[in-house]
């Protein structure tokens, strides 16, 4: 059970094996600091190492309002340990809302963690803010954001050829994904008719 939330306040939201919170600049760690120089993890967002400060970052971090924009640190459970973070944006005068992700733990990469947290993201988004289209937009050669897209039942409505830069200098083709309600709806009865079946 989450609990209650009103626009303003910090947000958190629990999986099975996870808990999404709104950070605050002092959840701002080693390990983020770090995530944020590593190109390998920077490229999945195609960006080059950033270089900021910890204060910039704290600073980037207490910018979120928790009304139209939310950073969401992803603790895995029991232990509280920082692995990642979305950065959430709502559109609220056309009812849309984009979600972006950093699984900055490299032991937690194949896991599972984007579909387990990011649904608790798109329930949150359809049932309390009530958004109409959640849209992503993940560069094609990213196969794993891709693939965790498609499985949470984003369909690709444009592929935006030459579109960025990427970290290398050279020009890369990024996607356009949307969800709507009732596409989510339909992965959420299909998952719990799979979870009905007998083992």
């Amino acid at each position: 059970m989450n609990a209650p939330w009103k626009p303003g306040q910090p947000l958190t939201l629990d999986t099975p094996r996870y808990r999404l919170r709104s950070m605050l600049p002092a959840d701002v760690n080693d390990d983020y600091f770090a995530w944020l120089r590593d190109k390998e993890i920077m490229a999945g967002v195609n960006s080059a190492p950033k270089a900021m400060t910890m204060e910039d970052i704290r600073k980037y971090v207490g910018k979120f309002n928790n009304r139209s924009s939310f950073h969401l640190g992803i603790f895995r459970k029991p232990d509280d340990r920082l692995i990642g973070f979305y950065s959430v944006y709502v559109d609220r005068p056309h009812a849309l809302a984009s979600t972006n992700v950093v699984v900055g733990e490299k032991q937690c990469w194949g896991k599972g963690v984007v579909l387990e947290t990011r649904a608790a993201i798109i329930d949150f988004l359809f049932d309390r803010l009530r958004v109409a289209k959640i849209w992503g937009s993940p560069m094609a050669r990213n196969i794993p954001s891709v693939f965790n897209y498609k499985a949470q039942g984003f369909a690709c409505e444009a592929v935006l050829k030459r579109h960025r830069v990427g970290p290398d200098g050279g020009r890369a083709d990024q996607f356009m994904f949307a969800l709507f309600p009732e596409q989510w709806r339909a992965v959420k009865a299909r998952q719990a008719a799979r979870d009905s079946k007998p083992a």
